[in-house]
């Protein structure tokens, strides 16, 4: 820690302090969710997320499972609906 901290250039702007950490480009580097969403960076195969975020996106997912599964549900009755009113228009036109 000591070694990497040494190679570390710290800049300070009145108040202000701040650094550039080397940036890991092998395919195993680790980025935060914002990153991940918001940026056009290539990103690492794990990204770290808070407690919050975390339980956030699984609420939209279970969701959008629970909206699917409404919509699908939906499909099928109106598909149901479709065929029994083909039925009886043929039926009307056979007899």
């Amino acid at each position: 820690m000591e070694e990497k901290s040494a190679n570390t250039k710290v800049e300070r702007q009145g108040q202000r302090i701040s650094w550039d950490e080397e940036v890991r480009k092998d395919k195993y580097s680790f980025t935060g969710f914002l990153e991940f969403a918001y940026s056009n960076k290539a990103s690492g195969d794990y990204i770290y997320l808070d407690r919050s975020t975390a339980f956030d996106i699984l609420d939209r997912i279970n969701w959008m499972e629970r909206k699917i599964k409404s919509l699908s549900m939906r499909l099928k009755i109106l598909f149901l609906l479709m065929a029994i009113s083909l039925i009886a228009a043929a039926w009307g036109w056979l007899t």
